[in-house]
């Protein structure tokens, strides 16, 4: 924030809009400020209580009765909407924590209007139990699906502030004088322990109030990293106490380590990097479907390599660069397996495909990746990823080919050619351009192949040429990718039970997290039913691209329970128009999943072998055949890359992150957002959440934030300032 113009700062009304906190910081150097105003324009009315200490207690003034300004004897005011215009089904209770003494309170159906003698300052805004929506007196959400509730009736606050909201708001009166607005986020990665170290150290903005209320800082956990680290069996430890402050975020849950400005994660992983699994040859006394494998294996191997220096394009990929490079990897597996003819020719076939059709600069094209970033990435053409921007494309298309050279180069052994041309293989390797503080993890792709395999592949192939920052970053990378391995197969419970999520539809049945979006409501939450109308279901492409045994590892040691049930259920639903492809650019076979995943045997995999098709490419075959034979032997494991002492910490996730993330749970918005013109459409911040609507069909709003009761904004200017905050500056008439 140094190194920001600080022009923002000197503006007479700005907010700070950021990732790492709940809640929003507005600055007024005016003498008014007003929020939750103009809610009717929604179709909602105002706060309907408000209650604040007071020098004799506790009192509660309902919209439009006298407040007492000068008894106001702490720093916060506590409204909530029971009972008001269009607030039926939930209840929002939000703190507005003052920085100075008003002279004036006064709460109506145009919100809560404060007036100071002087300047209003820093007054920050925070949605009390984050993202959970309390029920309304008709009924509990959660009670009526089968759900624990928790308790919370706002409508009966009118009389009595209950203890627990109470302390609630005054832990979070002093956690909010340290206003969190920036995170330094560095790592260091253990070869000796086959870890990754993430530090995260944070900057505050400091806010004196004149109650002498008590600073507390509170260091956040991204909310995705907090979801695993709950599950105890989960390769993570956090270097000081993390408390759990049961405030749900479209995220995860909001936890943190008290009175610190750093902490450290340690992710214990990278012995899926540093290690994979040998080629060993199966058993004599093998399951009959071994040695049916193998024959299969070898057939499809001499047809597909029939002459010296060739071999057949796979049907689907075709001239795109990188469906033929999807089905590369698995030719590349099968080399061992192969008979010592067949072996040849393929080798000098791959070699030939490897250094004259895919590692070739004319098969690639610079595109400004992600958008508005200033950065140029190279993209195979004809791969999808156009000049439309097809980002997910793109993303993809380099996932395979990473994938692809890895496998390459180490069952062939042609290392030299990773080492001649590694500055343009550098290229390919993008995922952190689309992982936020807030997301711990590409929020681009809802494949679970699309996020940890590049990233191991990237690693191997960056520790063989010698480029250990590349090395380190990759590691990082795959170790946060993890967590996003984790908590989508182990925690849409958790989310389930803080319904209603984005509406008042119940989340049954069969659903799973599929990917995060930065600014964009959290979570994507579906499944064959819920929801009932949506544009896509991308819970089908969970699977896709999953094609790595080392991942596949993981997930067999840590979340076998959790994968099996899922396998069960979508092979059950033969519906599933992906139940049994293995095209490279879609989801594997059922067979390979349940091997990859399960570790399941031969035996076990016969039953849910499926036969060729005609139009099967020789790739998805061969995939189908090796699925089989590493399921005839016990693991063994070879270690790739030697242990080593630990590296320098050096700059993690911000390095690649093009801009701000600005919210974690409310979205700011002004009319005409970083508009430098005065127009009559520009309006005062209003919060909302996205991801609801209300009863007149526009977005859900807690009103507007003014710092005058008349005018409007002349100038609205935004200033990023760090990777996770922005602030939003305006002037007004």
């Amino acid at each position: 924030m140094e190194s920001t113009p600080g022009l923002w700062s000197q503006s007479p009304f700005f907010c700070l809009k950021t990732e790492l906190s709940p809640a929003t910081l507005f600055h007024s150097a005016s003498n008014y400020f007003g929020c939750f105003s103009g809610l009717a324009e929604d179709g909602l009315g105002g706060p309907a209580f408000a209650a604040y200490a007071s020098k004799t207690g506790i009192k509660i003034a309902k919209a439009g009765e006298a407040m007492d300004a000068p008894m106001l004897d702490e720093c916060w005011i506590l409204v909530w909407f029971a009972g008001a215009k269009g607030w039926t089904n939930w209840d929002s209770p939000w703190a507005v924590f003052l920085q100075h003494k008003p002279q004036r309170m006064k709460l109506n159906e145009g919100g809560l209007q404060l007036e100071f003698l002087g300047a209003a300052g820093d007054i920050v805004l925070l949605p009390l139990y984050g993202y959970f929506k309390p029920p309304a007196e008709k009924g509990d959400f959660l009670v009526a699906h089968g759900l624990p509730g928790k308790k919370i009736k706002t409508w009966e606050w009118s009389e009595a502030l209950p203890k627990g909201p109470l302390m609630r708001v005054r832990y979070w009166a002093s956690a909010l004088r340290e206003f969190p607005v920036y995170c330094e986020d560095s790592f260091s990665v253990d070869r000796a322990h086959d870890s990754v170290t993430i530090r995260q150290a944070f900057r505050w903005r400091s806010i004196e109030d004149e109650w002498n209320t008590k600073h507390l800082k509170l260091a956040p956990l991204s909310p995705p990293l907090a979801l695993a680290t709950q599950d105890k069996s989960f390769p993570a430890t956090v270097s000081k106490s993390v408390l759990d402050h049961d405030l749900f975020t479209p995220y995860g849950p909001y936890m943190g380590v008290e009175g610190a400005d750093t902490y450290d994660v340690t992710l214990r992983v990278l012995r899926y990097v540093n290690e994979t699994e040998f080629t060993d040859p199966p058993p004599t006394n093998a399951h009959p479907s071994v040695s049916a494998a193998i024959e299969k294996l070898r057939a499809t191997s001499r047809a597909t390599f029939g002459s010296p220096g060739r071999h057949e394009v796979d049907a689907e990929g075709g001239e795109k660069l990188d469906g033929a490079t999807a089905g590369d990897q698995w030719y590349a597996k099968c080399l061992p397996y192969m008979d010592e003819p067949t072996r040849a020719l393929a080798l000098a076939s791959l070699r030939k495909h490897f250094r004259e059709e895919v590692l070739v600069t004319n098969r690639f094209g610079g595109r400004e990746d992600p958008n508005a970033s200033g950065r140029t990435r190279q993209r195979p053409e004809g791969s999808g990823a156009d000049s439309q921007g097809d980002r997910a494309a793109a993303e993809r298309s380099r996932t395979h080919l990473l994938e692809s050279l890895w496998a390459y180069a180490h069952f062939s052994g042609d290392w030299d050619l990773i080492k001649e041309r590694w500055p343009l293989v550098k290229e390919f390797f993008t995922p952190q351009a689309g992982a936020r503080w807030v997301t711990f993890g590409n929020e681009a792709e809802a494949g679970l192949g699309e996020g940890a395999s590049p990233c191991l592949a990237m690693a191997r192939m960056a520790f063989k040429v010698g480029d250990m920052d590349s090395y380190n970053y990759a590691c990082y990378r795959f170790a946060q990718e993890l967590v996003h391995h984790q908590i989508r197969q182990t925690s849409v419970e958790y989310f389930r039970r803080h319904q209603p999520w984005h509406s008042m539809e119940a989340m049954e049945g069969e659903v799973y997290l599929t990917r995060a979006s930065g600014d964009l409501g959290g979570w994507r939450i579906d499944g064959p039913n819920y929801p009932r109308e949506t544009g896509e279901r991308q819970f089908i492409d969970r699977w896709v691209g999953f094609n790595d045994p080392d991942v596949g590892r993981f997930y067999s040691e840590y979340l076998r329970t959790e994968v099996r049930t899922e396998l069960d259920l979508w092979q059950r639903r033969r519906e599933s128009p992906r139940r049994v492809q293995n095209a490279p650019m879609s989801a594997p076979s059922m067979v390979q999943l349940r091997s990859l995943l399960l570790n399941e045997t031969p035996a076990e995999l016969a039953a849910t072998t499926t036969p060729d098709h005609l139009s099967d490419p020789p790739s998805r075959i061969l995939a189908r055949c090796l699925a089989v034979i590493r399921a005839s032997h016990p693991k063994r494991y070879q270690r790739l890359i030697p242990e080593g002492p630990p590296s320098p910490f050096v700059a993690g996730g911000e390095r690649e992150v093009p801009g701000p993330s600005r919210c974690l749970i409310p979205a700011v918005q002004f009319g005409s957002l970083g508009s430098q013109s005065e127009s009559a459409s520009n309006s005062w911040p209003q919060m909302t959440w996205p991801g609801w609507k209300t009863p007149i069909g526009s977005t859900w709003s807690f009103g507007r934030v003014t710092p005058a009761r008349k005018g409007s904004p002349t100038k609205i200017e935004t200033v990023p300032l760090n990777w996770n905050c922005e602030a939003a500056s305006c002037s007004w008439r």
